[in-house]
């Protein structure tokens, strides 16, 4: 059963977005993937994006950086309260903040976010993120989950965004306009192979999620994304 956290009333979109991610986090488990890159499918990419992600990767693995999670795009709320990770110019620890547009993940942080039982206390998968690295302003959303102790950064300036905002031309959000559903109530889980064409692919939401899954060797020696494993420069 899928449970929702009686905090505010979700949309069938919203759902759907959350187990979009939860499946990729589940595949992640399943197949121990090290590290996964995510993007949502409504994204547009920064000049050198590759260039760049390979620059923030190649320092990562230089300082042996300790991470879990690292958003490449989201919507900034509070940067005041986001200071820089010491020792990077293009690293923060993130504070509250919405959108899953890009993250990077690694298979410890996939599991956390999975031994949380998160369906059967069902929040906006952008709101379960910062519920999970302890950065969430509202008690009555995290005081039903613990741990929380993701280990999560952002890079800074942002590397991914969305391709249209809110009141632009051809802007559409199945999170935002679909179906609410009250909180509270319960519905039957769906099939979580995603292979199966059940749950959030049925939903036709406009924000599934799309991974691409890197092997153990996959970041090469340095920390570069494998230039024989991805796509032409962005």
């Amino acid at each position: 059963m899928v449970s929702l956290v009686p905090c505010r009333p979700l949309t069938m979109g919203e759902i759907g977005c959350f187990l979009s991610h939860y499946f990729i986090w589940q595949d992640i488990v399943k197949n121990k993937y090290k590290e996964t890159l995510l993007f949502e499918d409504d994204v547009r990419f920064e000049p050198y994006f590759k260039r760049k992600l390979n620059i923030i990767t190649r320092n990562m693995v230089q300082q042996n950086l300790k991470w879990e999670l690292i958003y490449l795009g989201r919507k900034l709320l509070r940067t005041d309260k986001e200071p820089s990770v010491p020792g990077f110019d293009d690293l923060v620890y993130p504070y509250y903040s919405y959108w899953t547009l890009s993250y990077m993940i690694t298979y410890e942080g996939a599991k956390k976010l999975l031994d949380m039982n998160p369906l059967s206390k069902l929040v906006p998968v952008d709101e379960y993120l910062p519920i999970m690295f302890n950065k969430h302003p509202e008690k009555s959303w995290w005081e039903h989950f613990e741990p929380r102790n993701l280990i999560a950064m952002s890079v800074s300036p942002l590397l991914v965004f969305p391709t249209h905002y809110t009141g632009e031309s051809n802007y559409i959000s199945d999170t935002e306009d679909s179906t609410q559903i009250e909180g509270g109530s319960e519905t039957e889980q769906p099939n979580a192979d995603p292979s199966s064409g059940s749950g959030s692919q049925n939903q036709q939401s406009s924000e599934h999620s799309l991974k691409i899954a890197f092997d153990k060797n996959s970041m090469g020696e340095h920390g570069n994304l494998d230039p024989a494993r991805s796509k032409e420069e962005l």
